[in-house]
């Protein structure tokens, strides 16, 4: 049995093409919105554009290609010397690590101890492996299923335990205290998760049962009819309280909250009563193939195709920017005053992108910069990027990571560096609000998951520095940008 190039294939298909249920779905949601809706047209404008153009190009959607997470079945009356699970295990983990040389996956395997970024995405427990039986299954054939979840969406999933007080009133031990539950985690998320966004729940069990059964949820087909008749008709309203509550693509705003819901339940003891929602983005990437173990062919696979008639490299095409501002890089005060909440702005100059270890270390550890980024931007970004065949860097994927993480830093950090302007996803809290009126400074929020459109955006990369220490995606790039598509959200 040989099964790493099957497996690659896998990774490859899942990183860059979205399955065909979430892109109707997408497609719906565009439809569905307001016509006066700019923000949020705009926001699933870029969002189906670069759907389209990663799966032409074969580039990764999303730089976040989060946890991978494998899901390997065989059927058990199979001889055990037929199935070494060791064996497929490594077959894995030499895929994971020849598609993140490639750029396929992003290097996000980091040490909890150390912090240090192993760089090929293989750890202690990473990725995640979890094997299973399905007497479905011909006893020539293991089936392997894989969804790659990014941290954004990651850190706004939650469990409550029933009851427990909502925005929507007390959620009892019932259905309706369910739905309270989960409308309570969707309305948290806001645009911090990537909204709109596609929910996996599970009620009851354990806590951790809770998250395994609620993640796998998210492999059923968008518009499957749940089997069970109450847990359908929960489904339906869940979707249409959620849709109501005017959140929108990115927290713009809009009917397109989330996209889809699929429920699961099982039984609980009596003291406790979990109610567990996986959110994940509208960046749904989740594949299987089916193998055959003595061939090594792939018999049965979701492969998606990629569509050239459909698809323009022009990433601005069909996007309507006839009213957003432009704004060139270096900035000062008196720029930031000619905007208002709500402006499209379309960025060029030098910016540079910083995540959670450069802020920290300059905040906290007093971190001297080796470049002067006074009237700049930081971009909360962790690209994908490679180099080309003289080794000069260039962006692969490069869109924003979820802000409100930076909360605790962001003030002091643009005290220290000058900074201008803040890019990222979500709007942020109180306190950056505040130093951004002090200091004249505005957030700028870019489009979740739209890594394509904003890797076109990036004309150069000029230096890279910390890459060693820190590892890609912590590390601090410095880029030109043309046309960087963003809205002001907080100033």
């Amino acid at each position: 049995m040989f099964i790493f190039p099957q497996i690659l294939d896998l990774i490859k298909n899942v990183s860059t093409t979205l399955p065909p249920d979430v892109q109707e779905a997408l497609h719906h949601a565009r439809k569905t919105e307001e016509k006066n809706n700019t923000a949020s047209n705009i926001a699933l404008d870029i969002i189906n554009k670069n759907v389209d153009i990663s799966a032409f190009e074969n580039v990764p959607m999303c730089q976040d290609t989060g946890f991978p997470t494998f899901f390997v079945s065989y059927n058990p009356r199979i001889h055990a010397n037929h199935i070494d699970e060791e064996y497929i295990s490594d077959q894995i983990k030499k895929a994971v690590t020849i598609a993140t040389k490639n750029g396929i996956l992003r290097p996000n395997a980091v040490d909890s101890l150390t912090g240090k970024n192993s760089g090929t995405n293989v750890g202690d427990e990473y990725p995640k492996i979890v094997f299973e039986k399905n007497f479905d299954l011909a006893l020539h054939e293991i089936q392997v299923k894989l969804i790659l979840k990014g941290g954004g969406s990651e850190n706004v999933s939650d469990q409550f335990t029933l009851p427990t007080q909502t925005d929507f009133g007390r959620a009892s031990r019932d259905i309706e205290g369910v739905k309270k539950a989960v409308l309570q985690i969707i309305k948290n998320a806001e645009g911090k998760g990537c909204a709109p966004g596609i929910l996996g729940i599970h009620i009851g069990g354990d806590r951790g049962t809770g998250y395994d059964k609620a993640k796998k949820n998210l492999f059923t087909p968008l518009f499957a009819k749940n089997e069970n008749k109450i847990l359908e008709k929960l489904e339906t309203e869940i979707l249409e309280e959620a849709n109501q509550l005017n959140i929108g693509p990115m927290g713009f705003g809009g009917k397109s909250t989330i996209l889809s819901c699929s429920i699961s339940a099982s039984h609980r003891l009596p003291a406790s009563f979990f109610v567990t929602v996986i959110y994940n983005c509208w960046a749904l990437r989740r594949g299987e193939i089916i193998i055959n173990i003595q061939s090594g062919e792939v018999q049965k696979s979701n492969k998606y195709q990629r569509d050239k008639e459909n698809t323009n490299n022009n990433t601005t095409n069909n996007i309507d920017f006839s009213n957003a501002k432009k704004l060139h890089f270096p900035i000062t005060s008196e720029d930031v005053k000619k905007l208002k909440f709500g402006d499209i702005v379309l960025l060029s100059g030098k910016i540079y992108t910083g995540r959670d270890v450069l802020h920290h270390a300059v905040v906290e550890e007093n971190l001297e910069l080796p470049i002067n980024i006074s009237g700049s931007a930081i971009y909360h970004c962790g690209p994908i990027m490679k180099q080309n065949e003289n080794g000069e860097w260039y962006a692969h994927s490069a869109g924003p990571t979820t802000s409100i993480r930076e909360e605790p830093y962001q003030t002091a950090f643009i005290e220290k560096t000058g900074i201008k302007a803040v890019i990222g996803k979500g709007n942020m809290g109180d306190k950056t609000l505040a130093g951004l009126r002090k200091n004249n400074a505005v957030y700028l929020h870019a489009i979740g998951g739209a890594a394509t459109i904003y890797a076109k955006s990036i004309t150069k990369v000029h230096n890279v520095h910390f890459l060693e220490e820190f590892g890609m995606p912590e590390a601090l790039w410095e880029i030109e940008v043309s046309d960087f598509p963003v809205r002001v959200t907080m100033m």
